[in-house]
This record gives C-alpha cells, structure tokens and sequence, in this order.
C-alpha cells in the first residue's frame, strides 16, 4: 500500500522491522501526511496454561493442530513455544475450512477451537466446535456446539476426557439394561419371575442406571 502511494520506506528501517518478523512478531508500517514514520511491532502472548493444555491433550491421544492466518514466522514461534508439531500459516477463512475436510476424509473427528468471524466456516465444518465465549464474536459462538464461557482453554483437557468417559458410562449402561432385561425376559417365561417382581426389577434396573450416570457429576 505504501508503495502505491509512492512513500518510500529507507532500507535501514526496513532491515530492522525485518529482525522483528524473523522472531515471529508482525509490523504495521505507519505513514502521515503521505510521508514514511515508521512502524507499530505487534507480538501474541501465549496464555500460561496453553503448553500445559497441549501436553494434557496430547496425553489423551489428541492430535494438535494450529491454522492461523498469521505469517509463517510468527506461527513458528508460537508453535514452538507451546509445543505443537503441525502448523498451517498464512490461512484465508476457506482454508482451515479445507484443512478440516482433508482430515475429515481419512477418517479423522474434528474438532475445532476458534473465537473470530474468520473461525466460523471452519467450526461449521468441525464434528465438534469449541469458541471462545468472551472473546470471541458473535457469529463464531452461535455456529459453536459449546461455548467456553470464562475463556478457560486449560479445561479442555478435562472437557474431552469427561466426554471419553461419558461415553464409556453410556455403553456400560446400555449393556447393563440390556442384560439385566434378557435375564428378566428369561426368568419370566420359565415362571420364575412373576409381574410385580418384574416391575420392581426393571425400576431397580434404570434407578443403577441413573445413580451410575450421575456419578459422571464428581469425575475428575
């Protein structure tokens, strides 16, 4: 833009904002009055929980992957600094959207983390979508399935371990009722089982259900 407008910018401070990009920060170069100021260095700050949140994922056999529309040097640094092994750069809107398609297609559930506008077509394409309900904007938190509502990215970990373990309590439920109904099914054909004593054991039956669901509300 600078240089459409014919201002020139001197080399030396060019080799300076240089210095700055190759450490991961990114510049805004700044002209009045049709003449050259010189620049704004912008650098992210990494949450201090975020590479304790990677580690605890990957502990869970999730696989990290950071899409951002920041240049390649800044998304190196930010990868390295919390420790996430695959990094896609320079990404338009559609592009984390294509990247979640091409992990789709080999077999792969997704799901994404975002907070901005640019983020909504990806959490949309996501099995699961995770925005940052304070913020993030609007229009990512509506096309999210879960909203995190204080922003606290170090819970999800804990997030995904409670879903793994709620769906363990669910297969072990449905097998539980399915079994303790066939043995019922079984005792009541051969004359063993009369119908009160059936009915008390199929409300015994969804009252373990529901006591063993609701231990999932202390799990940790």
């Amino acid at each position: 833009m600078l240089e459409e407008n014919g201002i020139l910018v001197y080399e030396d401070y060019i080799e300076q904002a240089d210095s700055y990009i190759n450490k991961g920060c990114t510049i805004i170069y700044i002209a009045i009055d049709y003449g050259f100021s010189g620049y704004i260095v912008l650098s992210d700050t990494i949450r201090s929980e975020s590479k304790d949140m990677i580690k605890a994922l990957t502990e869970l056999k999730v696989q990290p992957v950071l899409l951002t529309g920041d240049n390649k040097n800044a998304t190196k640094t930010i990868a390295g600094q919390i420790s996430i092994a695959e990094v896609h750069a320079n990404c338009l809107p559609e592009d984390k959207m294509n990247f979640i398609k091409e992990y789709q297609a080999q077999k792969e559930a997704v799901c994404m983390i975002g907070d901005g506008i640019n983020d909504a077509p990806a959490l949309k394409a996501a099995d699961v979508e995770i925005a940052m309900g304070g913020i993030g904007s609007g229009i990512a938190v509506d096309a999210a399935d879960i909203a995190l509502v204080d922003d606290e990215v170090k819970e999800l970990p804990h997030l995904i371990a409670l879903s793994k373990r709620m769906m363990t309590t669910i297969k072990i439920n449905m097998s539980f009722s399915m079994a303790l109904n066939f043995l019922a099914i079984v005792l009541a054909i051969t004359g063993i089982l009369n119908p009160v004593v059936g009915a008390l054991v199929h409300n015994a039956g969804s009252v373990i259900v529901i006591i063993n669901s609701a231990l999932l509300l202390k799990w940790k």
